[in-house]
C-alpha cells in the first residue's frame, strides 16, 4: 500500500505517524529527554534575558 502523504490532512498524518511509532517509544527515555530539553530551554532563556536590545551582555 502506498499513500501520497501530501494529500493527507496534517492532523491525520500526525495521527498515523504517532500510532506507528507508539509501540517503540521508551517512556522513561522520552521523559528524561523532555526534562533535559526543558532545562536547556530555561538556561537559554536566562542567558538571553541578560542581553540588552543592542545584543550586548
Amino acid at each position: 500500500m502506498q499513500w501520497e502523504v501530501e494529500a493527507l490532512e496534517p492532523d491525520e498524518l500526525q495521527r498515523l505517524v504517532l500510532a506507528a511509532v507508539d509501540p517503540y517509544i521508551d517512556r522513561d527515555v522520552l521523559a528524561r529527554q523532555i526534562a533535559r530539553e526543558e532545562k536547556q530551554r530555561r538556561a537559554l532563556a536566562t542567558f538571553l534575558d541578560g542581553w540588552d536590545t543592542s545584543g550586548m551582555a
